[in-house]
């Protein structure tokens, strides 16, 4: 949005993803190939697959999903590399998965009733419709994004490394970043305060470097 539609966005912040621009030589399967760890999205491209493991158990799902970065020694680990080879991505964990203290029960639940009734379908189509996104963004002009943006890293996110971000001040001149050492792939449900306090810190200078909100008048 900020990048192809800079019109509309005042200012942009990311939690753990960084800025990756299309390269018209590389295709999306073609590249994610080249990272193993991100398998599990070439696993998500066959219709129906994910959606039965994922909707087999929510509770189970949702358990499997949410953990923090200090849980991570003490609980079963899901791993997104070789989930084409090994058949799913929950091949291999228990039948039975603690809930991490970063999920409450009520949130479980929550997740649960709405997935019940709407499934995965839609939310993985988001991955299947890669390549057409991608198609799209290699016939739109290439430029700097010039507005202030903010990049957060973890580093303990198993998938968004915070390597990925390097290089993203080419690309965003005006890049500020926060990082939290101590945290996981979920920063906001692990690290509230931590990242309340980055978003709302820059969000302030950002403010104050722009000379605060122009009001209109009353009519």
């Amino acid at each position: 949005m900020a990048q192809y539609h800079p019109e509309r966005v005042s200012a942009a912040a990311s939690l753990n993803t960084p800025l990756c621009p299309a390269d018209p030589s590389v295709t999306p399967a073609e590249r994610l190939k080249a990272e193993p760890r991100f398998d599990y999205q070439l696993y998500f491209q066959k219709p129906g697959a994910a959606e039965a493991e994922l909707e087999k158990d929510l509770e189970r799902t949702f358990k499997i999903f949410f953990f923090s970065s200090g849980e991570a020694a003490k609980r079963p680990a899901v791993s997104t590399a070789g989930v084409c080879a090994r058949g799913g991505l929950f091949v291999g964990l228990p039948e039975q998965i603690p809930r991490s203290s970063v999920l409450t029960e009520a949130d479980l639940q929550y997740y649960v009733s709405q997935y019940r009734e709407r499934g995965f379908r839609r939310p993985l189509n988001w991955y299947r419709n890669g390549e057409a996104n991608w198609r799209w963004m290699c016939s739109r002009p290439t430029a700097k994004l010039l507005m202030p943006a903010l990049m957060v890293t973890a580093g303990k996110d198993q998938v968004l490394l915070p390597a990925f971000s390097k290089g993203m001040e080419d690309l965003i001149p005006n890049l500020s970043r926060g990082h939290i050492e101590e945290c996981g792939h979920w920063t906001q449900m692990e690290r509230p305060a931590e990242t309340n306090s980055i978003l709302i810190s820059w969000l302030r200078e950002t403010h104050k470097k722009a000379g605060g909100v122009k009001v209109a008048p009353k009519l």
